[in-house]
C-alpha cells in the first residue's frame, strides 16, 4: 500500500500556489483540465520520483466526487497531493511555502 501526503492553502489562487511550489522545488508544473468539467489543476510527474498536483477543493470536480459541503480539510481552498516514490525530498521542499500547511498522510490503492 502506497500513500499520499497531503498540504492545503487556506487562500484559492491556484496561480498564486502553483508559483509558491514551483519557486520552492525549481520545477515547472503542467496544467490540466479536469477533464469534462470547466476549471483546471497543475500536475508535475517526476520521473522515478513522485507526483505533485495542486487541486481546488471546491467547484464541480469536488461536487462530482463527494458532497461539497463535507470537503476533506474545508478550511483550505486548495490542496496539493504528493504520492510516489521519493515524497520526503518533496515534503523538505515543500516545508518552506508560506501559507501551505501539511493536513495528513493518506493511504492509497
Amino acid at each position: 500500500m502506497s500513500t499520499s501526503d497531503i498540504y492545503g492553502f487556506a487562500h484559492e489562487d491556484i496561480d498564486a500556489a502553483r508559483r509558491a511550489i514551483e519557486s520552492a522545488l525549481s520545477l515547472h508544473l503542467e496544467e490540466h483540465l479536469e477533464g469534462d468539467f470547466p476549471g483546471c489543476y497543475y500536475r508535475l510527474e517526476i520521473p522515478s520520483g513522485p507526483c505533485v498536483q495542486i487541486r481546488r477543493n471546491s467547484g464541480p470536480f469536488i461536487r462530482w466526487i463527494g458532497n461539497p459541503s463535507n470537503r476533506w480539510h474545508p478550511d483550505y481552498g486548495l490542496l496539493v497531493y504528493v504520492h510516489g516514490p521519493a515524497q520526503e525530498s518533496i515534503a523538505q521542499q515543500l516545508r518552506r511555502v508560506p501559507g501551505l500547511a501539511f493536513l495528513e498522510k493518506k493511504e492509497t490503492m
